[in-house]
């Protein structure tokens, strides 16, 4: 042995030394040797010879990111990779990342039914990054995985209603939405997620993808049958198939619908914002063009008539922080302003609250004999206003950006609006009924002559083509297809008909036969003068009924809109 080392080798006559050659010989092992090695310490997951050959061997390059490419002609619908994503990732007993929904169709003499896996498809525009308002998604440039940043979620459940895809998913227990992030940390150590993983048919896979040819797919708008069009979130999931699928293929739950979450806080706080905004449009008006004889009546009434409408407002925005699964942090909702109109929602209404309480305050300022100029005064008025109803704006905002027809803007912004007028012209004479009550110089039927009356006629106006607007969805029950608007129809008359009754039965009561009886009734009987406290009862009455089918109004465009989502399965 001693001799060996001491007679120099043919490398190391040319200079190389004994471990230069050592490194050399391990740089040239074969791959069935690498293999052996790799085996040998332990440095691959035990189940890796299944799914080495469904995840990718490099990285994301340029211009590249790891995507899903589910193989429908391999996906049995066993939901292997449902259990084991649930499992894996430690998830709540009814809290899902993947779901498997059924396609069906073809004819009666070749029925066709297809199985479909789907988790977050990782889009290259996800809207749920676009539509937070506390920046709590990230797209990694590097892997294009889009992830959710648990600690910055407020649970505000924006992204929800933004996910075309219905993949977000809230935890009640922690406040907060959690999604599919493609096990992200297993792939990073070359370990396939955890659905790829379970999956006895290979039906799931990790690719890569080229995110110009996504782009350019998606101009042809197809994605999956029942699924909404790609070009609104560039969804980079790829689902192939060897077979011709027949063209009436559907989601199994395609003519199945049931009523949505009703969100109760945002009803209130749609409702109570809208009031107060209308309250003060009405305050400003009423001097200019309503009160020809009756501007002294309105002066003796605007500061009753400021503090209320102001009230109005904080108790719509205290009612939004009962929606939060972490109100503590509902500071950090302006940080998407750049993106989010629910960030923009938010910063107007807070502008608003401002101006408001400032300009609520105006008039009690006279105690301390400190006295604001008409201009000031008139200038910080239209100020609130515009910042009220910018606020009003982007609430139609929030939910025209969904991309759901129930709520395209045109409708939301007409809802929005004349629930500001139906709210904001009862309330404000009701205001200043309770003044008159406390002013010597005020009487109601005084009020009513100057103006309560004009404003009760076009108080049952708007009722009247608020109502025809509503009962114009009604319409698409004559459609031959089933669109999402003959849906939400068909389910005002269904399951939701109840409320929709209600709702209209307070519409006609509150908002057109009551005031319009205090309009009609001086012209009815001329010599018939109403008494003070029928006129007190029934603006009280008329407010009540008004707000109660607002309130109902607000529940159905929450219950009966139609949510985009991938295929699923029939009801039980």
């Amino acid at each position: 042995m001693s001799a060996l080392l001491l007679e120099p080798s043919a490398p190391a006559r040319t200079g190389l030394k004994l471990l230069d050659e050592l490194l050399r010989d391990q740089q040239q092992l074969t791959a069935v040797e690498q293999f052996a090695r790799h085996h040998e310490c332990d440095s691959l997951p035990d189940q890796e010879k299944y799914y080495r050959n469904l995840i990718p061997l490099t990285a994301p390059r340029d211009g590249e990111q790891y995507a899903f490419e589910v193989d429908l002609d391999s996906c049995s619908g066993c939901k292997a990779c449902v259990v084991a994503c649930h499992n894996l990732n430690g998830l709540e007993e009814d809290e899902t990342w993947r779901s498997v929904g059924l396609l069906s169709g073809g004819s009666a003499e070749l029925p066709v039914i297809q199985h479909v896996t789907s988790a977050c498809h990782h889009c290259l525009e996800p809207a749920c990054l676009h539509g937070c308002p506390v920046n709590a998604y990230v797209k990694d440039p590097a892997t294009g995985i889009v992830k959710h940043l648990d600690d910055q979620c407020i649970g505000c459940q924006y992204c929800i209603l933004k996910c075309p895809y219905d993949v977000p998913k809230y935890s009640h227990s922690k406040g907060i939405v959690r999604k599919c992030d493609m096990c992200q940390n297993r792939l990073a150590v070359g370990e396939a997620p955890a659905c790829v993983q379970s999956c006895p048919n290979g039906a799931i896979r990790i690719t890569l993808v080229n995110k110009q040819a996504i782009i350019e797919e998606s101009e042809a708008n197809q994605f999956l049958p029942g699924a909404a069009a790609p070009s609104y979130t560039l969804p980079t999931t790829t689902f192939k198939t060897r077979r011709p699928l027949p063209r009436n293929l559907l989601p199994a739950d395609y003519y199945a619908a049931s009523p949505q979450h009703a969100h109760w806080p945002l009803v209130l706080m749609l409702v109570l914002t809208q009031m107060s905004v209308g309250t003060f449009v009405v305050e400003q008006l009423l001097g200019r063009v309503l009160a020809v004889n009756g501007q002294e009546t309105i002066e003796q009434t605007r500061a009753v008539h400021l503090i209320a409408a102001f009230a109005l407002g904080m108790l719509g925005m205290g009612a939004s922080l009962f929606h939060l699964g972490r109100p503590l942090f509902a500071f950090r909702a302006v940080i998407g302003l750049l993106t989010s109109w629910l960030s923009r929602e938010i910063v107007c209404f807070g502008a608003f609250a401002a101006l408001a309480s400032l300009y609520a305050a105006l008039p009690w300022l006279s105690v301390w004999n400190i006295n604001i100029s008409r201009g000031a005064n008139d200038l910080l008025g239209w100020s609130v206003v515009a910042t009220g109803l910018t606020g009003v704006f982007c609430s139609v905002m929030v939910y025209d950006s969904t991309r759901r027809p129930l709520w395209h803007w045109s409708r939301t912004g007409l809802r929005f609006l004349l629930t500001g007028a139906l709210l904001g012209i009862p309330t404000s004479l009701l205001i200043a009924f309770v003044a008159a009550a406390f002013t010597e110089s005020l009487s109601v039927p005084q009020i009513m002559t100057d103006y309560g009356r004009n404003l009760c006629g076009i108080l049952a106006l708007v009722a009247v083509v608020k109502l025809l607007f509503e009962a114009s969805l009604f319409s698409h029950l004559l459609s031959r297809r089933l669109t999402p608007l003959k849906r939400t129809a068909m389910l005002t008359t269904g399951e939701l008909a109840r409320r929709t009754s209600q709702r209209f039965l307070c519409g006609v009561a509150g908002g057109i036969a009551l005031p319009g009886f205090l309009f009609l009734a001086p012209l009815l009987d001329p010599q018939q003068t109403l008494s003070t406290q029928f006129i007190a009862v029934a603006m009280v009455l008329a407010l009540g009924i008004c707000f109660l089918g607002e309130v109902l109004e607000r529940y159905l465009f929450f219950s009966a809109v139609i949510a985009p989502k991938m295929p699923g399965t029939p009801a039980a």
